[in-house]
């Protein structure tokens, strides 16, 4: 797969707990982006955030909300993004939950298979 080629990346900000069908909604984004054969996609876990309720989300112990942010990150040929992002909208729209979703432009200068590490048996 060359996505060096024009290249995208959707960046998805949620909430920890948002779910969809039972499961966990950035589960079932990378799930959905891996069956659909996209490059790769990577979750992070964020300490604090706010979006647009403006409710403060943070791990502090006496904070108002311990649903902390989740941003996903996708990346592949535009044809490829342009393609997923009905998708990931049914999903969004399924979970009932807000969010943010954007998408830039991005130039892919490495994407290749490395060694893996394998212990000594």
């Amino acid at each position: 797969m060359d996505i060096r080629k024009p290249s995208k990346t959707i960046k998805i900000f949620i909430g920890e707990s948002d779910r969809v069908s039972g499961k966990l909604l950035y589960e079932k984004i990378i799930e959905h982006a891996r069956e659909a054969g996209l490059a790769g996609a990577t979750v992070y876990r964020g300490i604090m955030s706010f979006g647009a309720s403006h409710s403060i989300h943070t791990m502090k112990i006496f904070a108002l909300s311990g649903d902390l942010p989740i941003v996903i990150e996708v990346v592949d040929n535009v044809d490829a993004i342009d393609k997923f992002i009905p998708e990931l909208n049914d999903l969004m729209d399924e979970s009932g939950k807000g969010g943010l979703v954007y998408v830039e432009n991005v130039d892919v200068i490495r994407y290749e298979t490395g060694k893996k590490y394998r212990k000594n048996k």
